[in-house]
């Protein structure tokens, strides 16, 4: 190893004496591939911002649709006419009475486990949303037809709740004569 190291170190001068030829670094430079500048072009600008007013378009209607008009008076089934006044006030009482024996059934103490109020909520929004199209269509049959649905559909369903709850009351209260029957 210490022959070839002296080699080297004495002669050193020709180790370095051949160059590449002038251009050498010009022609491969030519031949190495170009990098491509990447320009955006006005046609992805112009898609962005379409897309972005697209987004606020949709959104504002949205909001618009769900929250909108809260100063605009909702119409109700009797203002379609008068022959649906009466058919409306016995929907409504029949469902406060509902709502009242539900409260009542819920305030026991028993039941603590049913959770029917997400059910009820949404039938409001459906509701408010048949008000709506009542407004704009005050003379649409099937819009009248869909609110009349819309009531028996709600007291069939706050029936059927007042059941569940009876039958769960029912259930509870004999678990619990029966603990104080063993308990004794």
């Amino acid at each position: 190893m210490n022959n070839l190291e002296n080699f080297i170190r004495n002669h050193n001068a020709a180790f370095d004496a051949e160059e590449p030829s002038a251009g050498h670094m010009e022609r491969f430079e030519q031949m190495l591939p170009k990098s491509k500048v990447r320009t955006l072009s006005y046609v992805k600008y112009a898609a962005a911002a379409a897309m972005i007013t697209l987004m606020m378009t949709l959104s504002g209607l949205y909001i618009y649709d769900n929250w909108g008009d809260s100063g605009q008076s909702l119409s109700t089934l009797a203002s379609a006419g008068p022959q649906y006044a009466k058919a409306e006030a016995h929907f409504v009482s029949t469902i406060e009475q509902q709502q009242q024996t539900i409260d009542a059934l819920q305030s026991q103490e028993l039941i603590k486990d049913f959770d029917f109020e997400q059910d009820l909520k949404a039938m409001d929004q459906l509701y408010k949303k048949l008000q709506k199209d009542l407004n704009a269509n005050p003379d649409d049959p099937r819009v009248i037809n869909a609110m009349i649905k819309h009531y028996q559909t709600r007291i069939a369903v706050m029936n059927e709740i007042v059941k569940q709850l009876k039958e769960a009351n029912k259930i509870k209260n004999n678990k619990t004569q029966n603990h104080e029957k063993v308990s004794l």
